[in-house]
């Protein structure tokens, strides 16, 4: 069973860990410790077929060697894959502050990660709290972010999410040492910030490897389901075809504390409306 009308063969469709769970304390973003299993099974049979698992801190199961082994078997039972691993710890410790031995232990860890299992995509953030403000945090995140694209590249594809403006992220793609950077587009967050999406979408085109489906208000907004009539989602559909390297659309929509079953039924819905034509 799947709730998609539609989907494109050659992506993966993917939602983020977490939109399956109650929130984790204050956090509605957060890696579900108690129920990433059910997150899994809930996943395929609203017709996923691959999550993006969300590294919120040290302590992720998948760093350790039996949890893996049941993470693995988990994956194989319901038919799943990880389409994405995403740094979420970042955004609390930005590269331009996050200390040499906690970059070296991450690093190694995933190295270890990608002997064991294929990880298509590593999306790094660089945005809101983690984003460098002035040249001494540009020249440490950059530096960094080098570091990781060096030693992380060689198996998976490393993205950015990042809310740095047209012309900053330009003069990032064109320095050579970044020649392998992807980038990830959240249309939700290009809504809030009021972004014009189809620019970035037309001249990064060969640069973006993945989608993040959410829908927010202008002005920085809060998260809501996704309306009917989505601007954004309509102009992500336009260029579509011309995303020759992307790898997946994943979901990071709205959902509701209790009823978030029901939350991403509906935002299926809506998208499919739209995209699934």
């Amino acid at each position: 069973m799947s709730f998609f009308l539609r989907k494109i063969k050659t992506i993966n469709y993917s939602f983020v860990m977490g939109r399956f769970s109650k929130k984790i304390g204050d956090h509605f973003q957060y890696f579900p410790i108690e129920t990433w299993q059910d997150e899994l099974k809930l996943g395929k049979k609203f017709g996923f077929d691959s999550v993006e698992w969300i590294i919120s801190d040290y302590s992720n199961p998948i760093f350790n060697t039996k949890n893996f082994l049941n993470i693995q078997k988990e994956l194989k039972t319901c038919d799943m894959k990880i389409s994405s691993v995403a740094l979420d710890f970042i955004m609390n410790e930005p590269l331009y502050s996050i200390k040499l031995n906690n970059l070296k232990w991450i690093t190694k860890k995933i190295l270890q990660l990608q002997k064991k299992i294929n990880i298509p995509r590593i999306t790094i953030p660089i945005e809101e709290s983690c984003r460098y403000k002035n040249k001494k945090q540009k020249t440490k995140t950059l530096n960094n972010l080098y570091f990781l694209l060096n030693q992380l590249s060689n198996k998976s594809n490393i993205s950015i999410e990042t809310d740095l403006n047209f012309g900053e992220l330009l003069t990032i793609f064109n320095n050579k040492k970044f020649s392998k950077l992807g980038l990830l587009i959240d249309i939700g967050n290009f809504r809030a910030s009021g972004k014009n999406l189809e620019k970035f979408l037309i001249n990064f085109k060969d640069k973006i490897h993945g989608i993040h489906i959410k829908y927010r208000d202008k002005n920085y907004g809060k998260t809501k389901k996704l309306p009917r009539k989505f601007e954004e989602l309509s102009i992500l559909k336009k260029h579509f075809k011309n995303l020759q390297n992307i790898q997946d659309i994943t979901f990071q929509t709205f959902r509701s504390n209790n009823n978030f079953l029901s939350d991403m039924k509906e935002n299926i819905k809506k998208f499919d409306e739209i995209f699934g034509k």
